[in-house]
């Protein structure tokens, strides 16, 4: 099961986990968390663009909650591939599956780690620009960008188009793209 990774982070190191987003590929399976409490001295970007997108309610969780249900989820597939876009989105996936800074006897309670493989899709221009077509055509989707869940569904919607999944109306650059197929 490919499984598509989106993370939203409090630092500019990227360090600070916020929240973060896994969509299965058929769209059907979708973990998110937000981590309670927030970090407590984000960019202002965050401050001002992330913080008020978040859910909160019943999705912000306690670090160990979050691990325990991050494993939960993870746990439903046999070996699930976890697709990302930037090496932040891991290391934060990795952080979280590890147990943030808990004890050993709260990462103990927190069920055993998946086996879990990852892969990286950064240098394919085609899925960036497909990503950007998605939240060009729509508004709704926009309005939400950095939001963990909203941007892992883009990303997945750009995916299954590059590689042929769906046929993306959407998408300028797919049918560039595929004009330049047929005419070859």
């Amino acid at each position: 099961m490919n499984l598509f990774l989106d993370t939203e982070w409090a630092d500019a190191e990227g360090t600070q986990l916020v929240s973060l987003a896994l969509v299965s590929e058929d769209g059907e399976h979708v973990f998110y968390a937000e981590r309670d409490p927030l970090p407590s001295n984000p960019t202002q970007f965050v401050r001002d663009v992330v913080y008020p997108l978040l859910d909160r309610a019943n999705k912000a969780l306690d670090d160990c909650l979050f691990t325990t249900r991050l494993r939960q989820f993870l746990s439903r597939f046999e070996a699930p591939l976890v697709i990302y876009d930037v090496t932040t989105d891991v290391d934060l996936l990795k952080r979280a599956l590890t147990g943030f800074d808990l004890t050993d006897a709260e990462v103990a309670r927190s069920g055993p780690i998946p086996n879990t493989h990852t892969a990286e899709i950064s240098e394919n221009g085609m899925i960036k620009m497909m990503i950007e077509d998605w939240f060009d055509s729509h508004s709704d989707a926009r309005l939400m960008r950095h939001h963990a869940r909203v941007d892992a569904q883009a990303f997945r919607m750009a995916w299954l188009a590059a590689n042929d999944k769906i046929e993306p109306d959407w998408s300028r650059t797919w049918k560039v793209h595929r004009k330049g197929r047929d005419r070859s």
